[in-house]
């Protein structure tokens, strides 16, 4: 009797002190992991480029199975905009094979343009082995911002002297709600007395650059931009006037712009230039003036 106890003793000690292995007493045996892909879809990216008009949206899936199918459509006020077939081929807007990311893109047309900032609503469907998923996400493209003139500085009038050049400073101060980065370039269009545009009709830019590029020299003297301090949001313009230049009305036109390409709402002004007493045309040699006066 006591043997009997001494051996079932040890072998309930045995059976604490052993790993949990499976064996055959299991009802299922575990195997481990199988190894097996699950089926699995989610959206992993839905949004909009507005340099490109494009939407772009993405959807993370996997299958055990190569019958993986995966469908979107872009829809507003419940209406179908748009319905594409997404792939992992590395192609037709997917742009790596084969990474389980199913990669699309579609850009707005020109004939939806009004609708580009309502609400937009993305359905995936992804089907596998005869089990469908259902995907949503909403987006609601925001516009970007433009930039603001604020003011322009400058005189009203400047008189043409007979035989030198009349200086005056241009300064546009711009802004953006997003920081002055977002601006690209302020620029101006001027239209002279006699109604033709100065640059060859081209937008003659402003700089806000601290005056560090040299456009000409003169008697000596370098000229600039005439900007006084680098990224501030002032944005200059030396005037210079020679004798020959136009006397009359100059009408100007400013305008700046993001790098999205959003463009403010433009501000006109104008300069009145007199003629010089005696007007004497400067020699042959006179250096060549590029800028609004041209």
């Amino acid at each position: 009797m006591r043997s009997q106890i001494i051996f079932t003793a040890l072998l309930i000690f045995s059976l604490i002190q052993c790993e949990q292995t499976p064996t055959t007493l299991d009802e299922i045996a575990y195997t481990g992991d199988s190894g097996e892909t699950p089926f699995s879809a989610s959206i992993s990216a839905f949004e909009f480029d507005f340099l490109s008009q494009q939407f772009f949206f993405s959807v993370l899936a996997t299958s055990p199975s190569t019958d993986l199918a995966i469908n979107a459509e872009l829809l507003v006020s419940g209406q179908v905009m748009a319905s594409l077939v997404l792939n992992d081929l590395g192609n037709a807007g997917d742009i790596q094979i084969n990474d389980h990311s199913f990669d699309a893109n579609w850009r707005l047309p020109d004939s939806l343009a009004t609708l580009f900032d309502t609400l937009w609503v993305l359905n995936i469907s992804a089907s596998s082995n005869a089990e469908t998923k259902t995907l949503t996400r909403s987006l609601q493209p925001l516009r970007p911002a433009a930039p603001n003139i604020l003011h322009v500085l400058h005189l009203d009038t400047l008189t043409l002297a007979s035989a030198a050049l009349v200086l005056d400073t241009l300064r546009v101060t711009v802004s953006h709600s997003q920081g002055l980065d977002e601006i690209r370039n302020v620029s101006m269009m001027s239209l002279k007395p006699d109604g033709e545009y100065a640059n060859n009709g081209q937008p003659i830019p402003l700089y806000d650059d601290g005056g560090d590029v040299v456009f000409f020299t003169f008697g000596g003297i370098d000229f600039t931009s005439g900007d006084s301090i680098a990224n501030d949001g002032v944005y200059s313009l030396l005037l210079a006037l020679s004798p020959t230049n136009l006397s009359g009305t100059y009408l100007w036109t400013f305008n700046a712009r993001t790098w999205l390409g959003i463009e403010a709402t433009p501000l006109t002004d104008s300069l009145i230039v007199l003629p010089a007493p005696s007007l004497v045309k400067l020699s042959s040699n006179a250096p060549e003036m590029l800028g609004v006066f041209e």
